[in-house]
């Protein structure tokens, strides 16, 4: 049996649609959803437990403890699985030293323009870089970082590690993944294993999410530099980095300082838009706007993690 693991706040409208879609896969699941209050309607199929304000990795952890099953599904209550999913999924399973398996989390068609937006930056190669599978079917492969809003883990090994073991958000889903390829537990990328993602519905909260990102994987970078001292991490802030310092030579009347920044960004908005091939018309001139602005915000809050001694919710918990 697989146990469907859902924290969320509160019921954001995405909650029905996600436990049908659940329900409707073609094995025995049992699905707990831990709220902060009780839900108003609670679907008599589901186990439910309201665990006042928490972060998710622990709500993730006190889901385990009330499951039942051998594999342990985490997803976001803004998710709705496609049919398939666990069939996809489990087959990796079958393999002794797979500990999880992760899937593509793809933007709805019906999400609101902003969130389709949204959701075509985080597509781009120019964005995600490599890992852009995430968020559209790529090939097969291992991995050693995965989201958990689409992570599939086996339950020995989940309890073998500890669980999630930080109050980190986001990023507590990176700590976990490297504590599974510590132990020596592959985590295999399924491409057909899709879930349905809701971006977010405003370009506030998407650049709100990018900064957090940022931030997290800037300080990540010095504390896991296992899988996240990467050069494509880096790129954003390098980019930022070089443009200020140009711009300054620039003003300052420094010769060839201009024509060198113009060439740079004339190739980076090549690629850009080169990165939105197959995309859209009516999203793409959107879409190269949020991503120069997502590239700034993330490169800055990098920055901004990399030289933090502590982020804020670590140091409630020290």
């Amino acid at each position: 049996m697989v146990s469907i693991i859902i924290p969320l706040r509160q019921d954001q409208g995405y909650l029905k649609p996600c436990i049908d879609a659940c329900l409707k896969q073609e094995m025995e699941v049992e699905i707990i959803v831990l709220p902060d209050v009780p839900l108003p309607s609670p679907d008599l199929r589901v186990i439910e437990e309201a665990t006042g304000s928490m972060s998710p990795a622990r709500k993730r952890n006190r889901g385990v403890e009330l499951s039942h099953g051998d594999i342990l599904a985490f997803i976001d209550d803004d998710t709705r699985p496609q049919p398939g999913w666990l069939a996809a999924a489990l087959v990796h399973f079958q393999t002794a030293d797979v500990g999880a398996v992760g899937g593509p989390s793809v933007t709805p068609h019906n999400d609101p323009f902003w969130a389709q937006v949204s959701g075509v930056v985080y597509e781009s190669w120019m964005i995600s870089g490599t890992e852009f599978y995430r968020y559209r079917p790529g090939t097969l492969r291992d991995v050693t970082d995965f989201p958990s809003c689409n992570l599939l883990v086996r339950r020995s090994v989940f309890e073998k590690v500890g669980g999630f073991r930080t109050d980190f958000w986001p990023g507590e889903d990176t700590e976990f993944c490297l504590s599974l390829v510590k132990e020596g537990y592959r985590i295999r990328y399924e491409p057909r294993a899709v879930i349905e993602h809701h971006r977010r519905p405003s370009l506030k909260k998407h650049f709100i999410q990018l900064g957090n990102y940022g931030l997290h994987r800037g300080y990540f970078a010095k504390r896991y530099p296992e899988t996240s001292c990467k050069l494509p991490y880096f790129m954003p802030s390098m980019a930022v980095l070089a443009g200020v310092v140009l711009s300054i030579l620039a003003l300052l009347g420094q010769p060839g300082a201009g024509w060198i920044l113009a060439l740079l960004s004339s190739i980076y908005a090549l690629l850009l838009l080169v990165s939105f091939v197959g995309t859209s018309l009516s999203l793409i001139i959107p879409a190269f706007m949020v991503a120069f602005a997502s590239h700034l915000i993330y490169g800055v809050s990098f920055l901004g993690g990399l030289i933090s001694p502590r982020l804020p919710e670590e140091a409630e918990i020290l």
